[in-house]
């Protein structure tokens, strides 16, 4: 008959069972990745930036690449209901009026970024800038998002 390990006192008992930990470790980074995109994607979507004086617009898409204001820059954001914003700030066109004639008055070169949020009208949008242009600012930029590149490229496009 043949040998029979499980028999008492039978066979060798010098094989060592391994347990392989290489897949549990694979499922556990992959649930902390599907975690970590969970999280991300549930955040509260910005209403952290409301706090710190961001106002949430949709520019309309460009080819510009996007640059932080600097100091000599004033930033006029007109959100979806018109309303306008100086810095980050709630302003009104009277008030509004009043610190950009002072800042032209000191800094001729005053630079001024118009950010205006997609689906305002055309009017609207126009409305600011003849303003602006009322006050005596000569340097007045639209700010727009940078536009997804086209699948392929195009042959003009460079690095």
């Amino acid at each position: 008959m043949g040998h029979d390990p499980w028999q008492e006192g039978g066979g060798d008992v010098d094989e060592q069972v391994e347990l392989n930990l290489t897949p549990l470790v694979d499922v556990v980074f992959s649930l902390l990745v599907v975690f970590m995109i969970a999280a991300g994607a549930m955040s509260d979507g910005g209403a952290a930036d409301h706090a710190a004086g961001t106002i949430e617009l949709s520019l309309p898409a460009g080819s510009a690449t996007a640059k932080s204001a600097t100091p000599q820059q004033v930033v006029i954001a007109v959100d979806v209901d018109g309303s306008l914003y100086q810095d980050g700030q709630p302003t009104d066109t009277k008030a509004l009026a009043r610190a950009l004639l002072e800042r032209v008055a000191k800094e001729p070169e005053l630079q001024v970024r118009v950010e205006a949020d997609e689906k305002l009208t055309y009017q609207r949008v126009m409305d600011v800038i003849l303003e602006l242009q009322r006050l005596g600012v000569r340097n007045v930029g639209l700010a727009t998002r940078l536009a997804p590149a086209p699948a392929g490229g195009a042959a003009g496009d460079t690095e």
